[in-house]
């Protein structure tokens, strides 16, 4: 039985320190490539990142958090690009932005979508969904918000896992269709709905 953690990481302080937390980030990408999360040892992810054990734990707690911490980088990143287009009320220049940056790392989020990091990625997609929610104007108020973002959340989200699992050549232009078809129309075309 594992002894109880007496500290906490540490968040990096300097540039070796992020060369770590890097290395360790691509290790455990690619070792998730080959083997679900749950059958990969820290130890794997040390010796493949080429850093001690212990600075492992000095950084992150557990390998759960390592993945969470990718998977929060990413979605971050692609959901302020369609916050970006929706807040201009341009939801499939958003669509057309999100696709766009997957595109461009094509191979990382294959993995964070469909591998290992699923989970967490799904967890963090529907966390800052709602806060981007809860920070501004919705389009269609009367739809409840724990309805809806739930809903959209795993709409997106089952949209780009299918994607990542079709061939490369793919055409984006279909997955935009896709995206419009059902998300947008679905929930980002403005309607009155009187609930009773």
């Amino acid at each position: 039985m594992a002894r109880p953690r007496t500290t906490t990481p540490k968040k990096p302080d300097d540039a070796r320190a992020h060369r770590s937390i890097d290395a360790l980030r691509t290790a455990i990408l690619e070792l998730v490539e080959d083997k679900p999360l749950e059958q990969i040892s820290i130890k794997e992810i040390t010796e493949a990142a080429g850093v001690s054990y212990p600075t492992f734990f000095r950084r992150f707690a557990s390998k759960e958090e390592l993945i969470e911490d990718i998977a929060t980088q990413e979605v971050v990143a692609l959901m302020s690009l369609g916050q970006s287009a929706i807040a201009r009320r341009q939801a499939y220049d958003a669509a057309s932005d999100m696709c766009h940056y997957i595109q461009s790392k094509r191979k990382l989020w294959a993995v964070l979508l469909n591998g290992g990091a699923s989970s967490a990625m799904r967890k963090e997609f529907m966390r800052i969904s709602i806060e981007i929610s809860n920070a501004g104007p919705r389009v269609n108020p009367s739809i409840p918000l724990d309805l809806a973002v739930p809903f959209t959340t795993a709409g997106i989200f089952e949209i780009f896992a299918w994607w990542m699992r079709q061939p490369e050549d793919y055409p984006m232009e279909n997955v935009l269709k896709l995206f419009e078809a059902l998300v947008i129309d679905t929930v980002g075309r403005r309607r009155a709905i009187e609930l009773i």
